[in-house]
């Protein structure tokens, strides 16, 4: 390549001859592509990964264990765990019939002595580690503190943990459906998804496969009570099958559906150890209350300092008491009454609080305006209130399922259905599932259109003819109407509905049925409104009111089409930056993002051409501002750049190919329709002779069959240009019709004819260098009163379809090469966020966001230049325009709000407007987790306990009649 280089550069000197400047300027270009060309080919050759499959193994381990201690320890602050510690919860052993035969247990050795502290949370671990098995079931009561536990437990076993010993990882049974799919299947798919890194596949196995046998994996199953009743028995037969002394297991349970479980047709856990966390004993509640309240001021009988708490615990009711022996209800009252502006005597009221029931509905009312109580909130009790309520209730019922049965923004249920066992989790990435079916595909639709619009709209009327100008306001109207009605029915119809959807020849071949379907509807309006009789032109052309949105409703569908072949799907995942922890990513991004500033830069110096050098400077410097970040992580664990060089070209084969035959098919069967119909009323006007005079216009026919048409009356017209052809045209005074210069105006006869296959008329005004010169007169033709026009361009069936069919195929071409580009952008940088080891829903969201801008520019980039280079070939006279920059600017605009960012946004407006959340929402959401009232794992927000998302869903109906359809106020 560096001889072809210095060979062209001696060929072009010795051309050129002895201009040193341009000799120069002819080294410096060529310098600069050979040394493009060393940086892509080191990009290729890319990092040799010569670990062997223990090492990597236990690197994917250690790197888990990160994630996981991040994950927890924030949690477990969040719950106030270490202020100043957690509750003294004990347990006791379970014997039969809820555990198997002790000698099954303990293997024949002998059960250990007590010893003191045993049997309480700090042991958990210690006494995990002593179980030959390493097999637990913990059971207790609702609230009884089996999360908290579990959660003690995997920092405990991630502290204790040594090189090659299991990770602890938690897992929300909710999301195993045991009828369906086995354990380890399901643990394998938990990770992969969790944790994207771990979904990498070598051979024929996942890394999380690889882990799970390798005994790498230690599963903490929370809630075993949240499965369906009659999914207990096919749990319980899988548990047994397939845990191995390779696989230790923690499961946590309610007390009474394990009982029920064990008692039925399902059998223990083998060889498990059973243990159930006794109700708290009065006098470490009084401690934990005491030590966490303020004092009064005044001295309790022990001499100790009072607090509001003393009175309230020296003689608590019947219901008070029962309360109390539930971790949960002390939390949640510690909460409540801790600022002192409540009086907790009041919940020694029996007339008030008949049952414990009635106190635990008001601890758990009281919970949420008690964490927003402060003058620190930016959001008062009140409103916080209703807005968790809100959501506990409206988005589970939106969920949408994904790996394992988990609904990203609702509930996770093994059955998928609604359950009052439901987890609540909450997925920014999904906060479109809580809007209306249609809103999913209108709002998204609607940000592409205004993102498009905020771009072209501008250049139109002020780019001087880079981008073609409608004729009128309501003309643009009309036709982004189109592109929104085409993009709604391709969003809808065309684009995958996940990430995860199979985008094999079947569905690209139900695609291109589906998308010349739609074209063909749209053609058969076209036909039936404006047939084009004189021939099909995209640009510099006067078009009539209906055609605006009908053309704008082709051009919708040929932009989702792209996406939907580029990969982007209706539920997109956040987008991670591929080069994030990678060795050298970040430093090749920001000098990627350099050498596009410095192109943009020489080529505004060379060609002074705005808009490709400004899409070169503002691509590299969103490239260069994501480079300075490392963001996220991303899904694969490291995503070197020949792997996205390989992606790249890849999406840029298949796209060209699948964008051009789509394109092609359904650009034919429009210009075949509308050619139909023109062909139809053509040839069905009636005869008219030689020399005849029509409105106006005096027929003319040769003795070969030429036709030509001559005004019989003065006519005012005008030569125009468009900067972005080649040659000027003519147009009636007053035609509705953009053009960026008037060249000149001639008041005469116009002879309309043919010349070279196009109609053209002699210019006989100014400026003189076109005087007596044949320019362009397609509109003249196009204005002419109807029989004039019919008579004029009569001629051949088959040569009126093949002029409606041309300049289709031509159309068809120019979207199969921006779709390949765009395609193979999209998939080169397609690379999804690792959600389990994110610092938080935020840090994904600008991650997101930062991906998001890159990709979409650097689409637009890679299109454009593609145009350049299909523009010099087809020459700037050509019936496609301006089309192409059309076409390639929105690649990069309407990207955005389909991505997870957009999509999110139009969620994030519905819920506003309508009362369900604030205009603030993931500040709200952050500022609850900060309070205790969510927990996160990774990026989704979970609330606290699966009581109080119960209790806020129940009582949001009654709570929130009145604000239903009253908008939030705008900060």
């Amino acid at each position: 390549m560096v001889a072809a280089a210095l060979v062209a550069l001696a060929v072009v000197l010795a051309s050129r001859g002895g201009d040193e400047d341009e000799a120069s300027m002819w080294i410096s270009s060529i310098s600069a592509f050979v040394s493009v060309c060393a940086f892509v080919a080191d990009l290729v050759r890319g990092p040799a990964d010569d670990r062997t499959g223990a090492d990597r193994r236990r690197r994917a381990a250690d790197e888990l264990v990160d994630a996981v201690q991040a994950q927890w320890a924030v949690e477990a602050r969040l719950r106030r765990l270490q202020d100043p510690e957690p509750l003294s919860v004990h347990w006791s052993r379970v014997g039969p019939p809820l555990a198997d035969h002790g000698r099954n247990v303990w293997r024949g050795r002998p059960l250990p002595a007590p010893r003191d502290g045993d049997q309480q949370l700090d042991r958990i671990v210690e006494m995990f580690r002593d179980l030959p098995s390493h097999r637990l079931v913990v059971l207790g009561e609702p609230g009884a503190g089996k999360t908290v536990l579990a959660v003690k437990f995997v920092l405990g076993a991630i502290d204790a943990r040594r090189t090659g010993d299991p990770v602890p990882v938690l897992f929300a049974l909710a999301g195993w459906d045991p009828r369906s799919v086995g354990l380890r299947e399901w643990l394998a798919e938990r990770l992969a998804a969790e944790y994207r890194p771990l979904a990498a596949v070598r051979g024929e196995r996942t890394l999380a496969e690889e882990l799970l046998d390798a005994g790498l994996i230690l599963p903490v199953l929370d809630g075993f009570d949240e499965l369906p009743a009659e999914a207990h028995p096919d749990a319980l037969r899988l548990l047994n099958a397939e845990l191995d002394e390779r696989l230790p297991v923690l499961l946590t349970c309610r007390t009474a559906v394990w009982d029920s479980a064990v008692r039925g047709d399902a059998d223990v856990l083998t060889a498990a150890e059973v243990v159930e966390l006794r109700p708290l004993e009065r006098a470490a509640v009084r401690d934990y209350l005491e030590r966490t309240a303020r004092s009064i001021g005044e001295t309790a009988p022990g001499g100790e300092p009072a607090t509001v708490w003393t009175a309230v615990l020296d003689a608590p009711s019947v219901p008070l008491a029962a309360v109390l022996t539930s971790p949960l209800m002390v939390t949640l009252a510690r909460t409540v009454y801790g600022d002192g502006s409540r009086d907790p005597s009041e919940l020694n009221d029996e007339v008030r609080f008949p049952t414990a029931e009635d106190i635990e509905k008001h601890l758990l009312d009281a919970f949420v305006p008690a964490a927003f109580a402060d003058r620190a909130s930016p959001w008062g009790p009140e409103a916080a209130d209703r807005w968790l309520r809100r959501l506990a209730r409206e988005l589970p019922s939106h969920r949408r399922d994904d790996v394992g049965g988990t609904g990203a923004a609702g509930r996770t249920s093994a059955t998928g259905g609604s359950s009052t066992t439901d987890v609540w989790r909450l997925a920014w990435w999904e906060l479109p599932a809580a809007m209306p079916p249609a809103l999913r595909v209108l709002g998204p639709a609607f940000l592409a259109l205004l993102a498009t619009a905020t771009l072209l709209v501008p250049l139109a009327v002020f780019g001087g003819g880079v981008v073609a100008n409608w004729d009128s306001t309501p003309s643009a109207v009309l036709n982004f109407a189109g592109i929104y009605v085409g993009m709604c029915f391709g969003m809808a119809k065309l684009m995958p509905a996940t990430a995860r959807t199979v985008q094999g020849p079947r569905q690209l071949v139900r695609m291109a049925l589906v998308m010349t379907a739609a074209a063909g509807v749209v053609a058969v309006a076209l036909g039936l409104l404006v047939p084009p009789l004189v021939s099909s032109r995209l640009g510099a052309v006067l078009t009539q009111r209906p055609a605006w949105f009908l053309n704008g409703c082709c051009f919708g569908l040929v932009l989702s089409m792209m996406f939907a072949v580029g990969g982007l799907p209706r539920r997109p995942l956040p987008l991670g930056l591929p080069w994030a922890y990678s060795p050298d990513g970040p430093r090749v991004v920001r000098a990627l993002g350099g050498v596009v500033v410095l192109a943009g830069c020489v080529i505004y110096g060379c060609t002074t051409e705005v808009l490709p050098a400004a899409t070169c400077v503002i691509t590299g410097l969103l490239f260069f501002l994501a480079g300075m970040r490392r963001g996220e992580r991303a899904a694969e664990q490291y995503t070197s750049p020949a792997v996205v060089l390989r992606a790249f070209r890849k999406g840029l084969v298949r796209g060209f190919i699948a964008c051009t035959l789509i394109s092609v098919c359904a650009g034919t069967v429009v210009g075949c329709v509308t050619g139909a119909f023109a062909a139809y009323e053509i040839h069905s006007a009636g005869r008219t002779s030689n020399d005849d005079v029509i409105h106006g216009w005096q027929l003319r026919e040769t003795g070969d069959g030429r036709r030509s048409v001559r005004s019989t009356r003065p006519e005012k017209i005008l030569l125009v240009r468009r900067t972005a052809l080649a040659n000027p045209f003519v147009v009636n005074d007053g035609a509705r019709i953009s053009y960026n210069d008037e060249l000149g105006e001639f008041t005469g006869k116009p002879w309309i004819q043919k010349k070279d296959d196009r109609w053209v008329v002699l210019w006989k005004g100014e400026p003189g260098t076109w005087r007596d010169k044949p320019v362009d007169a397609h509109n003249l033709v196009v204005a002419l009163p109807h029989d004039v026009k019919v008579w004029l361009v009569r001629r051949r069936v088959p040569v009126i379809l093949f002029d409606a069919v041309w300049p289709c195929l031509g159309f068809g071409m120019l979207v199969g090469t921006i779709g390949g580009c765009a395609s193979g952008v999209y998939r080169a940088l397609n690379t999804p966020s690792d959600t389990i080891r994110a610092a938080g829903p935020r840090n994904t969201l600008r991650t997101d966001r930062a991906a998001t801008l890159g990709r979409s520019a650097f689409a637009a980039l890679v299109s454009g230049a593609a145009c350049v280079v299909l523009i010099s070939a087809a020459g700037r006279g050509s019936t496609l325009g301006t089309m192409h920059t059309e076409v390639w600017l929105q690649v990069g605009t309407s990207t955005l709000a389909l991505s997870a960012w957009g999509r999110m946004g139009a969620a994030r407006i519905w819920l506003a407007l309508t009362g369900r959340a604030p205009w603030r929402l993931m500040q709200f959401l952050a500022e609850a987790h900060r309070r205790g009232v969510l927990r996160q794992s990774g990026a989704h927000y979970e609330f606290r306990h699966v009581r109080l998302q119960q209790r806020l869903a129940a009582t949001a109906d009654a709570d929130d009649i009145g604000a239903r359809r009253e908008p939030s106020p705008i900060p």
